[in-house]
């Protein structure tokens, strides 16, 4: 389910960096060329940029390739390596918790003032924090999926190797016809 998941986030990423590229081009192209600026693509663009941000920080989660520090835990043994892991893992997801409790109050707060320019009028809550919710539930989910094999890893009960998602899989599978 998550490599289901992730592979939909990296899809969404791709098409909204392709979109925000061609909206930027046809504003450079309408400013300069017919001197008649678009008023709705920056902000436009900035909501996809924050959805980027947040599907990519998920998928960089589910991959296990967010940037980490192991100058101290590279030298503890294996043992402790995992405690320390475990560890980690529960204070992630107490942060990720403290923000699904805080966020949607976050959300209505936000939401009292709109988008200027867009031409639909959004809640400034679904535009800056709503893709914060969704990575934050997204990302929630994967430290769970994580926690669980960290554990078993703990309790030295067996695991399999490729627990450990990889965002190229999703590509190959779609390539070869669901064969990795």
């Amino acid at each position: 389910m998550l490599e289901l998941i992730m592979g939909a986030e990296l899809l969404i990423g791709g098409l909204l960096i392709i979109t925000m590229v061609a909206i930027m081009v046809l504003e450079v192209i309408m400013r300069y060329v017919f001197n008649n600026s678009i008023i709705w693509v920056q902000e436009f663009v900035i909501m996809i940029f924050i959805w980027m941000v947040m599907l990519g920080g998920s998928a960089a989660s589910m991959t296990k390739t967010h940037v980490t520090i192991t100058t101290f835990s590279q030298r503890l043994p294996e043992k402790w390596k995992v405690v320390l892991q475990v560890f980690v893992s529960v204070i992630i997801l107490a942060v990720l918790f403290y923000l699904l409790q805080t966020l949607p109050a976050s959300i209505s707060i936000q939401n009292k003032t709109k988008t200027s320019s867009l031409p639909l009028n959004i809640g400034k809550g679904h535009f800056y924090s709503t893709p914060l919710f969704a990575a934050v539930i997204l990302m929630s989910i994967t430290e769970l999926y994580y926690l669980f094999y960290e554990v078993r890893m703990l309790l030295g009960k067996d695991i399999p190797e490729d627990y450990v998602l990889k965002g190229y899989q999703f590509y190959k599978k779609a390539i070869t016809g669901g064969k990795v």
